[in-house]
């Protein structure tokens, strides 16, 4: 008896496997810009490979993430002797992308910042691109990246920055106003580790000037100082977002570990940060998107005159105004609902209405401060997204902003992409 049921169980085997369908070809339509073997190197199924649907959906998710492709699907067909062609279906995005941000300096001048970047460069997935400042005084900068760096799973990336600003110093309720330049170049090595699992690591070098401009004469900072420093990075990044053309669902977190070493306007020698940054996405209905991000900083809680971490604008509050709070430890909480108002083959314009909340440590002060009323905010406002859904990016973000409680602080926000 049990003789005969170990000789059906193998022939049920032996014709399971007999059954399983291979893949005989792999072919892509849609192709413009975007080379062949560059997207052949992101899929983890092959010619001669079984034809698995769970990994064959994980490969789509892998393709619509590229800069290069707007949406991705795929179709088989029979060939001879349980054979299948698979063909994938690609949108591409146009991927050489202008950048421009406005908004108002510390002495309510004008400050932009102008960029190109193209994110498909040579059809092979490779980024390159630089970029032009104005903020008081004049920057700039250039990236370079491999996102499929000998195997698609490594990423390198290079960064060179010079920029200029001035920036408030307060001591004992009086401030003054620093010229501050900084020229950095660092470089990054990252490794996927599946479809959401990636971790980073980086290294690089600054050097940095202090120049006092004007204010208060403040009896301990130097009007003049320089320093270089060497900044270690380490990171963890999961991503479970599944996006579809400009709506996103899921969830993704980021955590980013920095230690600097290098003398401080403070005169420290050494120097820690720490960054998570959460993001929840839902789609409602047609036309909805939900968005949630969640951001805390913690850093090294010494009586610094630049800790890390700003109220600012473009980063976290939108319509609070530019770099209106330093501190060494930070909450932030951003909320908004986006919504689909036109939609055309190529164009979308969403509206957009937001809550922002956020609260900032000062430097050297206990925790608990975090959360008094003079170092939190709140802001409401709506806004609009003019999207083009074939060009990587390509969102026009104009909010405006204002404040919750007794404040009259209000304020427009422009830039290009999505605020998280």
């Amino acid at each position: 008896m049990n003789k005969h049921f170990i000789f059906i169980l193998v022939l049920f085997s032996v014709t399971i496997s007999a059954q399983e369908k291979i893949i005989e070809s792999i072919s892509f339509d849609g192709l413009g810009k975007t080379k062949e073997i560059y997207l052949k190197k992101l899929l983890s199924i092959d010619q001669g490979s079984p034809a698995d649907s769970l990994l064959l959906t994980e490969d789509m998710i892998r393709l619509i993430r590229e800069p290069a492709i707007s949406h991705a699907y795929y179709s088989m067909v029979n060939s001879e002797k349980e054979r299948l062609q698979l063909t994938i279906h690609i949108e591409e995005n146009k991927t050489l992308i202008p950048a421009l941000d406005i908004w108002q300096t510390l002495e309510n001048e004008l400050a932009f910042h102008l960029g190109a970047t193209d994110h498909n460069f040579l059809g092979k997935g490779y980024t390159i691109g630089a970029f032009y400042r104005q903020n008081n005084f004049p920057g700039y900068g250039v990236i370079l990246e491999n996102n499929n760096f000998i195997s698609a799973n490594n990423e390198l990336k290079f960064i060179f920055q010079h920029r200029e600003t001035l920036e408030p110093i307060q001591q004992e309720d009086v401030e003054a106003l620093y010229r501050y330049r900084i020229e950095s170049a660092e470089t990054s090595f990252g490794r996927e580790l599946n479809l959401k699992n990636k971790v980073f690591a980086g290294i690089g070098i600054s050097n940095e000037h202090y120049m006092y401009r004007s204010g208060a004469i403040l009896s301990q900072v130097p009007q003049e100082f320089k320093t270089n420093k060497i900044i270690g990075k380490i990171g963890y990044n999961y991503d479970a977002i599944f996006p579809f053309y400009y709506f996103n669902s899921g969830w993704k977190n980021q955590l980013i570990l920095t230690h600097v070493w290098g003398k401080t306007i403070s005169n420290r020698n050494t120097f820690y940060s720490i960054e998570n940054q959460t993001v929840y996405f839902k789609r409602i209905k047609e036309f909805g998107n939900l968005g949630f991000r969640l951001k805390l900083g913690l850093a090294k809680n010494i009586n610094t005159l630049f800790p890390p971490f700003a109220i600012d604008n473009n980063r976290n509050v939108r319509g609070s105004g530019n770099l209106i709070q330093r501190g060494s430890s930070l909450w932030a909480f951003n909320s908004e609902y986006r919504h689909g108002l036109i939609e055309k083959k190529w164009f979308v314009l969403q509206g957009n209405l937001f809550v922002d909340f956020a609260g900032i440590r000062p430097s050297g002060n206990t925790i608990n401060n975090i959360f008094k009323p003079k170092n939190t905010h709140a802001y409401s406002g709506i806004g609009l997204r003019f999207i083009h859904k074939y060009i990587y990016n390509a969102v026009l973000r104009i909010d405006y902003g204002f404040a919750l409680g007794s404040s009259k602080v209000k304020g427009l926000v422009f830039g290009i992409g999505q605020y998280f």
